[in-house]
């Protein structure tokens, strides 16, 4: 047991190549005795779909169609940890995801900060798809930002688009 490291944040975008990224997660917080929360940052389209919709649509009924929309992140996230461990039979390690989180809004990296300190992650992991610094610093990435402002070590996993 690793007594620095036992609690990793895995911050994902469920975007290509992160059941990978995932699989690594589970892979270093069994090797590590460590806990692992999972969270996606999905994008607050309440205040949008006010504006658009706002005549058409009852407010209880838009509310309720967010919330579904938290919901099923939540269940894909929930059918990726199950299917990792259902591609793994007994070979694979012990289940150390002891917290999912959908959380909604519109700064990302922030987002994913504030649920590090929150959980008391000593570790923050992340898929990182290839696209360079240049691309990153360019077009203002969640991952160039979370590295830029947090105090934690972070993880990049490379994944494949």
């Amino acid at each position: 047991m690793n007594p620095d490291i036992r609690t990793i944040l895995y911050a994902s975008d469920l975007g290509e190549g992160c059941e990978a990224a995932l699989a690594y997660a589970i892979g270093l917080a069994d090797r590590l005795g460590a806990r692992l929360q999972v969270l996606t940052v999905i994008s607050d389209e309440r205040e949008r779909s006010l504006v658009d919709i706002d005549s058409h649509v009852p407010q209880q009924a838009l509310d309720q169609y967010h919330d579904r929309r938290a919901v099923r992140t939540l269940a894909h996230i929930e059918a990726q940890v199950a299917g990792f461990y259902a591609a793994r039979g007994g070979s694979a390690p012990r289940q150390p995801v002891t917290e999912l989180i959908v959380h909604e809004g519109d700064d990302v990296p922030q987002a994913i900060l504030d649920a590090a300190d929150r959980g008391g992650a000593d570790l923050v992991l992340m898929a990182s798809r290839g696209k360079g610094v240049l691309a990153g610093l360019l077009f203002g990435s969640a991952t160039q930002e979370v590295l830029r402002r947090t105090r934690k070590p972070l993880l990049l996993v490379p994944v494949g688009e």
